[in-house]
């Protein structure tokens, strides 16, 4: 391979916020859907960076880097918590509505997919971001990262992989891995007082999955 994988580290932070902001931030579809990203090259959320890199220092994330030292991939991935009674503070504090709304949704879901109660005692590893350079894509980045991710979450005794894939693309990578969904939310259904959707992604992104796989 003329790329190499390694644990992303604290220092590696701003840089892997870069990449992120060039190929995931602005695209994703949620993000997408509630203009999330302000206009302008430069723009960006800071909740949302903020919330992306909260699990950076348990050294369970992982990119992907080419022979000339640039990023050409990241999965950022953390350890599952145990549930909590009500809405968490971090949902309860967001000051920035856009991202409250999506907090809000992986909150909904997280209840809904319930894991801990499927999966008792069990240890769960969380893919949350999978992301590769547009022009390295098609070239086995993303299978490297999901493989090596998987090793390592072995070795460090978990017991479960899950992934919320709010996009097809995504959940397309996780089927190809041998991941099986356990809940699924159209974004027709998930509505606002009014009964109206709260997020309308475009084609062909219609629902929210969350995938797994045992260990």
């Amino acid at each position: 391979m003329d790329y190499h994988l390694r644990t992303i580290g604290r220092d590696d932070k701003e840089t892997v916020l870069k990449f992120l902001r060039r190929f995931f931030f602005r695209d994703e579809p949620l993000n997408q859907s509630i203009g999330l990203i302000p206009e302008g090259e430069d723009s960006t959320c800071v909740e949302l960076e903020e919330y992306s890199m909260s699990s950076i220092d348990d050294n369970l994330s992982l990119m992907a880097v080419s022979s000339s030292g640039a990023i050409i991939g990241v999965t950022i991935n953390g350890e599952m918590e145990p549930p909590k009674e009500g809405e968490p503070d971090y949902v309860k504090n967001c000051a920035n509505p856009k991202f409250k709304k999506i907090l809000k949704l992986l909150n909904h879901v997280d209840a809904q997919a319930n894991l801990s109660k499927r999966y008792p005692d069990k240890r769960v590893l969380e893919f949350r971001i999978i992301s590769v350079d547009g022009s390295w894509r098609g070239r086995g980045v993303a299978r490297a990262l999901v493989e090596k991710t998987e090793t390592m979450a072995k070795d460090l005794g978990f017991h479960i992989l899950r992934s919320d894939c709010s996009s097809l693309f995504s959940g397309k990578l996780c089927q190809r891995f041998g991941f099986v969904p356990v809940y699924e939310l159209p974004y027709a259904r998930y509505t606002d007082g009014e009964g109206k959707p709260i997020f309308t992604p475009a084609h062909p992104h219609a629902e929210i999955v969350t995938y797994v796989k045992e260990l």
